[in-house]
């Protein structure tokens, strides 16, 4: 389908967009001058972006046009040159038979098995203009954005009998989805500027692949009863892959999250959801829910990369958290607020269950530009440390859909909306508490691996939920250090230098040597415990609050063994009486 954003068209000129990389470890002598130089062109190799046919998508994006009617001058139609080209081509010829009646005997099996809320659900998303699908993406702030947007839809509820032939979805019906003069119009204007633009469209590509609907392929696909006879009247050119709701659902709901970073991971989580309901209702394959995901994604970074849509990007920022974020109206159900759920649900839609057809082992590929994805999601972070999230994140090689070149196959958004997967080197992060948002505190909620250190600078506050085993050590050197798991400091070293560190989990682990500056704070609970595995050398503060009432000892911390004491120690709350004790390897809480 071809869209346009205004009557009169605009003309936009393509960026450049130019990623400098910068390496993040600590200068402290000659030698390790020429360490960080060698471990920063490391870091520069394995994150450069891998140049394709086309090109980089992020710079060819606007050819994505009518006229460009092939691979050789179309980049919707090129990104699948190493995948569904592969397994199919636009005169009928079945390359890989094998993965294309998967693709089928996939449809079958979900359409099969839908419950009565993916019925209502999966009807809505096919009628609602596609914008309006992610909406419920937004949860508790979906209220207040369809307040504030004038966004509207004719479809609610399922109806009472099939619909006619003939029935007009929202855009056909002339329904606008938002309104950009409304009091969210910069927000709603960016989504505008990536899902309705022509080269928003997954049209150009469908005309090349002309891979039939699952629907017309086998009468075992079962399409939603309501939706039959105006599915049966589309014309036989109008064909599955790649899937148009789920590219617009990802264009709209990557803008969104751009926006409005508080709810990044439940809205990729509703883009992904929104290609499921498609094959739920009938009338897309797994195979075209996945290249949905795919050029969607790949649009949504092209756009926000373009310099010319720099104040657009800028403009809805600011809009959502002024208008969005501090609005009362907060009342929506949250179907998204179960993160495990979420995480589960959006793993599976990666795949949809295929297995590997190549190796799983070859190293990720961060497409350029795709860095600005996850920009206001981690505003602390510089750019080469969003592509080491989207590198560390990355989902395994070898899938049927996660072969393209540049690597967007692969980029998993829920898991880089978490934080880091591991730590390739030594990383600071800088975080200014006076900024607000993610600034002054966000969590970090995968598992953390890899070599290097974490060393926290700045005055906002970061939590680390994740069971790690970073080996480089954990260094605080200003603001905060939430501990909420027990290995959530790695496997290395602790340093507390200054700043806190605080443990919101009963016990923490150590793996190497803990020691406190004098000006550091460490701040537990009576019923915390921190072990490590080698010395303990205490300066600084401890800060022990009493929510309950302790034992009769209690040991807060256990070292091989204990060198120097607290400069300070306060005990608050209920609990009156109880002080601190040094042993020869830890400190106790007694009375």
């Amino acid at each position: 389908m071809f869209f346009t954003k205004h009557s009169q068209l605009m003309k936009l000129m393509a960026g450049s967009f130019t990623v400098i990389l910068t390496g993040s470890a600590l200068l402290t002598s000659q030698e390790s001058v020429q360490a960080k130089s060698q471990a920063s062109t490391k870091l520069e190799k394995l994150l450069a972006p891998h140049k394709a046919s086309y090109g980089y998508y992020v710079d060819q994006y606007l050819l994505n046009r009518k006229e460009n009617d092939s691979p050789d001058t179309n980049p919707s139609t090129a990104l699948f040159n190493n995948t569904f080209a592969k397994f199919y081509k636009g005169d009928g010829t079945k390359l890989n038979p094998k993965i294309l009646q998967e693709n089928i005997d996939k449809s079958v099996k979900i359409s099969e098995n839908v419950t009565p809320a993916e019925e209502l659900r999966s009807y809505i998303t096919d009628r609602q203009d596609s914008p309006y699908d992610v909406i419920r993406g937004l949860g508790p702030y979906a209220e207040a954005f369809i307040e504030n947007s004038n966004a509207k839809t004719l479809f609610y509820n399922l109806p009472t009998s099939e619909l006619p032939a003939d029935t007009k979805d929202d855009p056909g019906s002339g329904i606008t989805w938002a309104d950009e003069k409304s009091k969210l119009g910069s927000m709603v204007d960016l989504v505008d500027t990536t899902a309705l633009w022509y080269y928003s469209s997954s049209g150009n590509a469908k005309q090349f692949y002309k891979y039939i609907r699952p629907f017309r392929q086998d009468p075992r696909v079962q399409v939603n009863p309501y939706l039959k006879a105006a599915f049966d009247a589309t014309p036989q050119n109008d064909y599955d892959f790649p899937s148009g709701h789920t590219t617009q659902a990802w264009e709209t709901g990557l803008s969104m999250a751009y926006a409005f970073p508080e709810r990044f991971q439940q809205l990729v989580t509703r883009s992904s959801e929104v290609g499921y309901d498609r094959i739920l209702v009938g009338r897309h394959s797994p195979l075209a829910v996945m290249g949905g995901r795919i050029l969607g994604t790949a649009v949504a970074a092209s756009v926000l990369n373009n310099s010319q849509n720099k104040s657009i990007a800028n403009k809805a920022y600011q809009n959502a958290q002024s208008v969005l974020l501090h609005s009362k109206v907060t009342k929506s159900k949250d179907d998204y607020k179960n993160y495990q759920t979420n995480l589960k649900n959006f793993e599976y839609r990666m795949t949809y269950g295929y297995k590997p057809i190549s190796s799983t082992k070859e190293k990720m590929r961060v497409p350029k530009g795709a860095e600005v994805l996850i920009q206001t999601r981690f505003p602390y972070l510089n750019a080469t440390q969003r592509r080491e999230v989207l590198y560390t994140t990355g989902f395994k090689s070898g899938y049927p859909m996660g072969q393209d070149t540049e690597g967007w196959g692969r980029l998993d958004l829920f898991k880089a909306g978490a934080g880091f997967g591991s730590l390739l080197g030594n990383t600071t992060v800088n975080m200014n508490a006076k900024r607000g948002g993610f600034d002054a505190s966000d969590t970090w909620r995968n598992n953390i691996s890899g070599s290097g250190a974490l060393i926290k600078k700045g005055t906002g506050s970061l939590t680390l939920e994740g069971a790690n085993s970073y080996k480089g050590g954990t260094f605080i050197k200003d603001g905060t250090i939430i501990a909420a798991n027990k290995d959530a400091l790695g496997s290395g070293n602790l340093k507390l230098s200054d700043g806190t560190l605080k443990l919101s989990t009963k016990a923490v682990s150590v793996k190497g040597n803990y020691t406190q500056g004098k000006k550091g704070t460490v701040r537990v609970n009576g019923n915390s415990r921190i072990v490590a595995k080698g010395t303990g050398r205490l300066g600084g503060k401890l800060v022990i609050n009493l929510k309950s009432k302790p034992s009769k000892k209690h040991v807060l911390f256990k070292f091989s063994s204990r060198h120097g004491k607290f400069a300070h120690v306060t005990v608050s709350g209920g609990y009156k009486g109880w002080h601190v004790a040094y042993t020869k390897n830890g400190v106790e809480l007694v009375k």
